[in-house]
């Protein structure tokens, strides 16, 4: 999977949040914190007093937004992306929010998220799209399912390893056969959007 791993950012530790020269950092680990919680209230009162502060980012780059996803907060997400929250931000890694909900298999965050005009085929810095996240672990079957149904996906997207999707769902997962499954149906699909764009 090329020099990218999957672990999470070091947003754990409040002095990784991007602070340096900035007077209102307590407000932004504040945020950052409240967010990965779910605290909507903190969030709420926070934003009244700066709404820049949705863009709020840790060391390496993670918003409110990126942070509710892991944590699978979904009523933190809809009230940050209702108010907000760039849905295509990216981490140092390139990761956007829809990556950090496919890593732990949120799979509401992400229909939300896709509902919303996440884009389901972004790159991340070593070339993963949100389905090699979700297919590279064994637990997000609803999650791979989710983005395979989109009628904009691309499966076959190469990521720098020169892996597919399916290419790793068939090292980690026992599902990888719903690749099988649903190629001939994407291919159809994308013949008949192409054909309705001309």
């Amino acid at each position: 999977m090329g020099d990218e791993n999957f672990s999470v950012s070091g947003w754990d530790y409040d002095e990784d949040i991007d602070q340096s020269r900035n007077p209102q950092e307590k407000l932004q680990r504040n945020i950052l914190e409240a967010a990965e919680q779910g605290d909507l209230e903190v969030i709420k009162d926070l934003l009244s007093q700066d709404p820049s502060l949705i863009h709020a980012t840790d060391k390496d780059k993670y918003t409110p937004l990126h942070r509710a996803c892991y944590s699978n907060q979904l009523n933190v997400v809809k009230y940050l992306v209702h108010n907000g929250a760039d849905i295509s931000a990216k981490t140092e890694m390139n990761w956007e929010p829809l990556h950090s909900c496919c890593q732990w298999s949120h799979v509401e965050c992400a229909a939300f998220l896709i509902q919303n005009g996440a884009n389901v085929n972004a790159l991340s810095e070593g070339g993963q799209t949100p389905l090699h996240i979700a297919a590279s672990h064994g637990k997000n079957y609803d999650t791979v399912q989710l983005l395979l149904m989109h009628p904009y996906i691309n499966p076959h997207l190469k990521n720098n390893s020169g892996e597919t999707a399916a290419d790793l769902a068939k090292r980690s997962s026992k599902y990888y056969n719903v690749f099988d499954i649903v190629d001939p149906v994407l291919s159809s699909q994308n013949i008949m959007l192409l054909k309705q764009k001309k």
